[in-house]
């Protein structure tokens, strides 16, 4: 009769097989989350909100180009009200303009600086 050797194990072999698993799971539910924001102190935009005495709803303004009137390179008299006494154009929050609008007027007083019907500098 031979031997079996399937129920007695090598020295050299460990029937126990190596884990890597942690059995035991760690608990990240009791654990706080790390806060990143530093809520002791008010932010900039709450606190100037909440200091101004006027506090004014926003609406929409009303453009300064009245819907009848041609922005073009021709209306001088339209085109003034959009440059500042250096001769600079100003800017679309000062000209309460719209995006279009202001890309409108810029291209209008550069043509007409160039056709000079206005000049390009206003030394006062």
């Amino acid at each position: 009769m031979k031997p079996s050797f399937r129920n007695t194990s090598p020295s050299f072999r460990n029937t126990s097989k190596p884990s890597f698993r942690n059995t035991s799971k760690p608990s990240f539910r009791n654990t706080s989350k790390p806060s990143f924001r530093n809520t002791s102190k008010p932010s900039f935009r709450n606190a100037s909100k909440r200091f101004s005495p006027n506090q004014q709803s926003f609406r929409k303004r009303l453009s300064p180009i009245r819907p009848g009137e041609q922005m073009d390179y021709k209306n001088i008299s339209l085109i003034n009200r959009f440059i500042s006494e250096q001769g600079k154009i100003l800017s679309r929050r000062t000209n309460r303009l719209a995006l279009k609008q202001q890309r409108l007027i810029a291209r209008a007083i550069k043509q007409a600086r160039i056709l000079s019907l206005i000049p390009f500098l206003s030394l006062k």
